[in-house]
């Protein structure tokens, strides 16, 4: 149901679009002048206002003067005699979303009104999505306290306030570059404008420049529509190319193009179309060591790496496995509607874990626990067979190091021991005072230590 102001110094007119309305589900309320209406707008919201055009007093041109001059956000329907177009279009102008004509026909009336609404809706309704992605990716949101990503944090900062540099970020996959873009995007001046994100080595070539580019009809066999590339779609905001390394060397030119000349051409199209939009690229390759191998245009490496990020991987970031396990167990649970938790001889294990596939593959075991399991803890045997043998190898490691360290200091005592016995001519009373045991301790080590005497005790 709507709220929905009516204006019209017609009482006829008026009482008739109040029932229709009114049958149609919404809330109505009724003036018969804009000198009403200023008044009752004073006092009240209204999703929509259906005024005439020709009123004593204040005129509905006045009235909509009056709602532009005072940013009252509201949705506006004009109506008007037959042949007074010329004043319907000045309304539209205005700011009005629409007119209708006099005499009205109701049937028009409710279908313009319910068009009205539903593009209203949609536009709080994108309006909602766009604070809550603001508010996801706010600086301040992003999982990790360990000083590698504190560092990367303070790096972006200044680089989101920016409107326009272009962002590199290089780091090992599932390590969160998208997430970086996103922070990017959401915290600088094009926050409210399209963020677009594109794999770049997820199509072949001809398909990423129709993405990239868009095409017009008939521009190849399937091109049956004109339509619009990422780039358009981006345009005043951002647009994220992710994994630009695996981009083509022929695309590479036609991007570095469009970079430079802030404009592009749809495949099979004529005119140039002009743009404004920011660049962040992701890598997981050293795109400086691909220039080298001439498989990167350094131009390109140049434009784009006008600002370059390291995002840390996993086993770099101490301490942040444990907030992002429970980060993710939090976001699961509640998604699932379960309430597991972590056992607590299964904490160490995943922090010891080299996370090769980084932040993404502890999201994806956690996401799999939560399914699997029902309200219960995850314990050790809950865990992958890969997590356990890992956890298996470090052990058996950590005791073959050991065992390895004992040896080498049994080795140090030795000839620590035989230098000193040496040195006293085999005494032993002066050696074992000279360490600071006593000789029944130092019989015991020779022995021990196997250390062969080449000297005749001497017992004093």
């Amino acid at each position: 149901m709507a709220k929905i102001l009516i204006v019209d110094d017609e009482q006829q007119i008026r009482r008739v679009i109040e029932l229709q309305l009114t049958k149609d589900g919404h809330e109505t309320t009724v003036c018969k002048n804009g000198q009403e209406a200023i008044e009752v707008l004073a006092k009240e919201k209204f999703d929509l206002i259906l005024t005439d055009l020709q009123m004593p007093k204040v005129s509905g041109i006045e009235l909509l003067e009056y709602i532009k001059e005072n940013k009252i956000a509201l949705h506006t329907i004009v109506m008007t005699a037959f042949g007074s177009i010329e004043t319907a279009v000045r309304a539209i102008k205005l700011g009005a979303s629409d007119y209708l004509t006099k005499p009205l026909q109701l049937a028009e009336l409710s279908l313009k009104v319910e068009n009205i609404l539903s593009k209203k809706e949609l536009i709080e309704e994108n309006k909602r999505l766009k604070k809550q992605l603001t508010g996801k990716f706010q600086l301040g949101n992003i999982i990790g306290k360990s000083p590698a990503m504190s560092q990367t944090i303070e790096q972006i900062k200044p680089l989101a306030n920016d409107r326009n540099i272009s962002v590199l970020l290089h780091g090992e996959s599932g390590t969160g570059k998208e997430l970086i873009a996103n922070a990017v995007h959401f915290n600088s001046p094009r926050a409210e404008e399209p963020f677009v994100a594109i794999n770049c080595g997820a199509l072949p070539e001809h398909l990423l420049e129709s993405e990239l580019f868009g095409h017009e009809k008939g521009a190849f066999t399937d091109a049956k529509d004109t339509k619009k590339g990422l780039f358009e779609t981006a345009n005043r905001g951002t647009l994220f190319l992710d994994e630009i390394s695996s981009m083509p060397i022929e695309m590479q030119v036609k991007l570095l193009r469009a970079i430079e000349e802030n404009e592009i051409r749809r495949v099979g199209g004529t005119k140039n179309i002009s743009l404004d939009v920011r660049f962040i690229a992701a890598s997981n390759q050293d795109l400086e060591k691909l220039v080298r191998e001439g498989k990167f245009r350094q131009d390109l490496y140049y434009r784009l790496a006008v600002a370059t990020v390291e995002i840390p991987p996993l086993q770099e970031r101490n301490g942040d496995v444990r907030l992002l396990t429970q980060h993710f167990l939090n976001k699961f649970n509640q998604e699932k509607g379960k309430n597991v938790e972590i056992d607590s001889e299964v904490w160490q294990i995943l922090e010891k874990y080299a996370w090769e596939g980084n932040v993404r593959e502890l999201e994806n075991l956690i996401e799999l626990l939560v399914v699997t399991l029902q309200d219960e803890k995850v314990t050790k045997s809950s865990l992958p067979k890969k997590i356990l043998d890992s956890a298996e190898n470090q052990i058996t490691n950590f005791n073959s190091n050991h065992s390895d360290l004992k040896k080498a200091l049994k080795q140090f005592e030795k000839q620590f021991i035989s230098k000193y016995l040496k040195d006293n001519e085999w005494n032993i009373s002066r050696t074992a005072k000279n360490i600071g045991i006593s000789r029944s301790a130092l019989h015991i080590k020779i022995k021990d230590l196997s250390i062969e005497a080449n000297k005749k005790d001497d017992s004093n």
